[in-house]
């Protein structure tokens, strides 16, 4: 009995170190991956090329896609039932505030300004870099910038107008789709659930961490919707640019460490071979 629970004992804590180990390495690439491949058969070996390539494409996509998605709203969807719950549910929210909900969600969407994400971002990032955790820092520079890059290019060309109900607070001077409020907080703090997913193997932290992220990705979303700023239909085009944002960012990151574990592997190559000549030369 006792050998078995042993046995079982054994296999658990080799099962649990190889989780942490997949979760410490999931910004790093893997040998054969798309970023391997990227930077070996595309950009010839050349890392910052090979950056440039993976964000220039990154863009390209989820542009593409995210003007394909507005228009496709704003042109088929928007005269069918999908822009019926879009135009009902906006009209709903607006028949029912309150001052307490008014205070509430303003606070949410002061929490997703422009102003207020880049302060976030830019103190995680500065503890990151004292930390030494080099690239892994830009995490959320390359995901923001992915997403503020596209929401400016699909809200330009898609150019939905904003919901025909009262706003309140101050509207923006850009378009409807698709939200980027909703969009930076999922980037942002999805990004920061990432960076404690791979820097911790306790469970709570990375727990908590995805759980705000959620949280206050939807909260933010409804709360643009209730304040008359965005249909339901932007909160979801938000979302899905903000994670598609973030995986790019991911992308992005893990083009960056393959000339890190090249060069990594080449110093060890050549600590190895000095010591080798070192111990034949000192050989009688």
């Amino acid at each position: 009995m006792s050998d078995v629970s042993e046995k079982d004992a054994g296999s658990l804590m080799a099962r649990d170190a190889g989780d942490g180990a997949r979760r410490r390495a999931f910004l790093d690439p893997s040998t054969g991956g798309a970023a391997d491949r990227l930077v070996e058969g595309v950009a010839g070996g050349h890392g910052n090329f090979a950056i440039s390539i993976a964000t220039i494409a990154s863009f390209a996509v989820m542009g593409v896609f995210m003007v394909a998605v507005g228009l496709l709203i704003t042109h088929v969807l928007e005269h069918g039932s999908i822009g019926l719950w879009d135009h009902h549910v906006s009209q709903w929210f607006d028949n029912h505030r309150s001052s307490h909900w008014n205070t509430i969600t303003g606070d949410l969407t002061d929490m997703a300004d422009t102003f207020e994400v880049a302060g976030v971002a830019a103190v995680v990032t500065i503890v990151l870099l004292f930390r030494r955790w080099g690239r892994h820092a830009f995490l959320l520079v390359a995901g923001l910038a992915i997403e503020l890059s596209v929401f400016l290019t699909a809200n330009k060309i898609v150019e939905r107008p904003r919901p025909a109900v009262s706003h309140l607070g101050g509207t923006p001077s850009t378009y409807s789709f698709p939200s980027g409020h909703t969009a930076a907080t999922i980037a942002l703090y999805g990004g920061i659930a990432v960076i404690v997913m791979v820097a911790t193997n306790r469970w709570w932290p990375r727990v908590v961490m995805w759980t705000l992220a959620v949280v206050l990705t939807v909260a933010v979303g409804l709360s643009r919707v209730y304040r008359g700023e965005h249909y339901p239909t932007d909160v979801i085009a938000g979302f899905l640019l903000g994670v598609g944002s973030l995986v790019a960012g991911v992308f992005i990151i893990r083009v960056a460490g393959v000339n890190r574990s090249a060069r990594t592997d080449t110093g060890k190559k050549l600590i190895s071979a000095e010591g080798e000549t070192r111990l034949g030369e000192a050989s009688p």
